[in-house]
């Protein structure tokens, strides 16, 4: 009974130790994986940054940029089409040139024959614009100049017309009145030719001498009319005729070429100036009224009256056309440059403890 228990017992104790070795032979469980550190990759060699060029300390802001406007653009005054037109003038006021002594010389050698007399006009005529036209080639021709050689010839013609009284009276053939007008209509042609080439004047400028010897002879006229007490043509209205036309022909001479007006307003005034006129004269004829019958012509206006309004008319239609067109923009040979005008711009400044205003521009 004893040797069962005992190996009962060694076979418990065996089974045990068995089984408490199989629990310690068992491997251990691995240990938790470490976290990889992640290599860096390889550097290349630093390279040193760019050094940046030294600047000025400090910097201020850029300086603006003066804005120049641009000129006025020139009209097209030299055009073709003005070209020729303005040499045609010239050329048709020589051609008037030769016409009239064409006609002296008919007159003079007293030509009954139609077909030398008819040769002897178209010679005239074309050998005027033959001449005119060989200045055309040599001088420049504008309108200023063109303006100035046919107000020469009138005013040259009115002179000479004006010397028949004084010179010819009482006994006067038609031969020497034909000479004193070519003589007067010659000299005034060449004169203001000449004279439209030296002074160089703009078509405005051309434009207020003719209205300045209208004005004169106008008012010469009318003050002839005023100061007349025989009702003839005598020596005091051809008198004051030839002070009024040489004295509007002088002054404007002298003036014109000191004038910055343009073509426009120098047509304005003009225009102002024989409206002016025309409206003196309506006002006073149907204002004023008839005479009185002294005269035996009961249909005729007071002159004096009539006279003495148009001459009012006239100065103050000349002196409204100024008014008037004050504001217009002179011709463009005097329009000021964009380099001389004013032209200013501001702008802050600021630099190392300083702040102000920059300024730019033209004075």
């Amino acid at each position: 009974m004893r040797t069962v228990t005992v190996v009962t017992l060694a076979a418990s104790v065996g089974l045990a130790a068995c089984l408490t070795s199989r629990a310690f032979a068992q491997p251990a469980p691995p240990p938790p994986p470490q976290p990889q550190t992640p290599q860096p990759y390889p550097q290349p060699y630093p390279q040193p940054y760019p050094q940046p060029y030294p600047q000025p300390y400090p910097q201020p802001y850029p300086q603006p940029q003066p804005y120049y406007p641009q000129p006025y653009p020139t009209p097209p005054d030299q055009s073709s089409y003005g070209s020729k037109l303005h040499t045609g003038e010239v050329i048709a006021d020589f051609a008037a040139v030769g016409t009239i002594a064409a006609i002296d010389i008919l007159i003079r050698q007293d030509v009954n024959n139609g077909s030398a007399g008819t040769f002897i006009l178209l010679a005239g005529l074309f050998g005027g614009g033959a001449g005119g036209y060989l200045l055309t080639e040599k001088y420049e021709v504008d309108a200023g100049a063109a303006h100035s050689t046919t107000i020469g010839l009138i005013a040259g013609a009115a002179n000479g017309a004006l010397l028949i009284k004084p010179l010819l009276e009482p006994d006067y053939e038609a031969a020497d009145v034909m000479g004193l007008l070519f003589l007067g209509s010659a000299v005034g042609t060449g004169v203001g030719f000449a004279y439209g080439q030296a002074a160089d004047l703009t078509e405005g400028q051309s434009t207020f001498l003719g209205n300045a010897v209208l004005l004169g002879t106008s008012t010469a006229a009318l003050t002839a009319i005023l100061g007349s007490r025989n009702g003839t043509y005598d020596n005091w209205e051809n008198g004051t005729l030839a002070i009024g036309l040489d004295a509007g022909l002088v002054g404007g001479a002298l003036i014109a070429p000191n004038l910055t007006w343009s073509k426009k307003r120098a047509r304005v005034v003009l225009a102002g100036t024989v409206l002016g006129a025309l409206v003196g004269g309506m006002v006073a004829g149907l204002t004023t009224k008839k005479k009185d019958g002294m005269t035996g012509n009961d249909d005729d206006y007071n002159g004096d009256v009539v006279a003495g309004c148009m001459t009012a008319g006239l100065w103050g239609g000349f002196g409204l056309g100024i008014l008037m067109s004050r504001d217009y923009e002179p011709d463009a040979k005097y329009a000021k440059p964009a380099s001389a005008r004013t032209s200013t711009s501001f702008m802050p400044f600021v630099g190392d403890r300083t702040m102000g205003v920059s300024a730019g521009g033209t004075w």
